[in-house]
């Protein structure tokens, strides 16, 4: 089918219209005319890919990446940088206007690369072969790299074939040494080439939950901390945007400050905020993530900062000590609804949300507004190419003659 697109959505999509029914259209590009195939088909919607590029937008350019077309990962790696940015602010300005929020004007931080920023990709590996599952499938896209990866990482991909495996899948993480840690699941036994070991900077392989050679973390230096980063645990993806997040949010606390950091990980943010604020308290469901936590707070001689485990819902009430602001870093889901209702009735000085999806970020600053006031936002360039972005938003108590 013949489709003209009108504009971009949130999700990297291109939107057209027919017969009044909203059509969302990978790979295209506003203005563009293209051919495209149905994939979904629903009573409000329908989802299509595109085919062919019968009028191209003069924005358009050729993907760098061999396999992008097929794997979808890359939404936006069919124009330059400059131009995903700029494309990435009318998304989150629809998006805030579609929800009525008061953001219009707002800078958009790059990533000093925009490749090879990944320090984690997680892989599939189907008949002796490394692969993504196409986006939003299940349908096997075999590659022989990730130009989103880092440099470690590119070339631990290329000697795929000394490990020896058939069928499972692996997740390969790397530091700013290069050292890379390895998490493989599969059926097969372990048969491994020594080449590989020699080749590559290896600190651990966790062969099915088990550590098999060397050890099942890493450490990783940051601005002067360490972190002893797990296997499993969630770390951040782009360094240089992360030290740039931090760097901008050390700005609003004080050293008389007590903060909540909810959805703490392994206390990237924690441990840097305590350094400049009177007490620290973590919260984070993931148990792997706190014991690297609590590492990371001996390892640094950092004494003002306790890491609670559990679900942030259930703990954030029973937490005797009192905050006056609060950093919060929820999964793509977003906060939980008796977050939301324990950070309104709490009514703290200043909440600073980090986001990676603008969605479910619009639904809780809806909600949040109510007692407090936006008063800075910024989105930050974390995943180039790629439809996710993320957003940090500065909230202030309102005065109670403004609620």
């Amino acid at each position: 089918m013949k489709l003209k697109i009108e504009k971009m959505d949130y999700e990297g999509r291109g939107i057209s219209h027919v017969s009044e029914k909203v059509c969302f259209v990978k790979k295209a590009l506003p203005g563009e005319l293209v051919e495209a195939k149905l994939l979904q088909d629903e009573k409000r919607f329908s989802i299509y890919e595109t085919t062919e590029v019968l009028t191209a937008s003069p924005i358009r350019k050729t993907s760098l990446c061999p396999f992008s077309k097929e794997c979808g990962g890359c939404a936006l790696d069919i124009m330059s940088y400059e131009d995903s940015i700029s494309l990435k602010k009318e998304m989150l300005k629809e998006l805030f206007k579609k929800n009525n929020l008061p953001i219009k004007e707002f800078e958009i931080v790059k990533s000093s690369h925009a490749y090879g920023y990944r320090n984690k990709i997680s892989l599939k590996i189907e008949n002796g072969q490394l692969g993504y599952y196409k986006e939003e499938t299940h349908q096997f896209v075999p590659i022989k790299n990730c130009l989103l990866a880092k440099s470690a990482i590119q070339n631990l991909m290329k000697d795929f074939s000394l490990f020896h495996i058939k069928n499972g899948d692996m997740t390969i993480r790397a530091n700013q040494n290069d050292e890379l840690l390895l998490s493989i699941n599969t059926k097969e036994k372990m048969e491994i080439e020594k080449k590989l070991i020699e080749k590559h900077k290896i600190a651990g392989i966790i062969w099915n939950n088990k550590c098999v050679y060397n050890s099942s973390f890493f450490i990783e230096h940051i601005n002067h901390i360490f972190y002893k980063v797990h296997a499993n645990s969630f770390f951040q993806v782009n360094i240089d945007i992360a030290e740039k997040i931090a760097l901008d949010i050390e700005k609003e606390f004080k050293k008389e400050d007590i903060l909540y950091d909810l959805y703490c990980g392994v206390g990237y943010f924690s441990l840097k905020l305590a350094r400049i604020t009177k007490q620290v308290l973590g919260i984070e469901l993931n148990q792997n993530a706190i014991l690297n936590a609590n590492y990371n707070a001996s390892l640094n001689k950092i004494s003002n900062v306790s890491f609670h485990l559990g679900k942030v819902e259930d703990i954030l009430e029973k937490i005797s000590v009192k905050a006056n602001k609060v950093i919060v870093d929820p999964p793509r889901s977003g906060l939980h609804k008796n977050v939301r209702k324990v950070l309104k009735e709490n009514k703290f000085e200043k909440i600073i949300y980090i986001s990676c999806n603008p969605k479910t970020l619009a639904r809780d600053l809806q909600n949040l507004m109510k007692t407090y006031t936006l008063t800075s936002f910024k989105a930050y360039d974390m995943f180039p190419f790629t439809k996710h972005i993320e957003c940090v938003c500065i909230l202030s108590k309102k005065m109670e003659n403004e609620i």
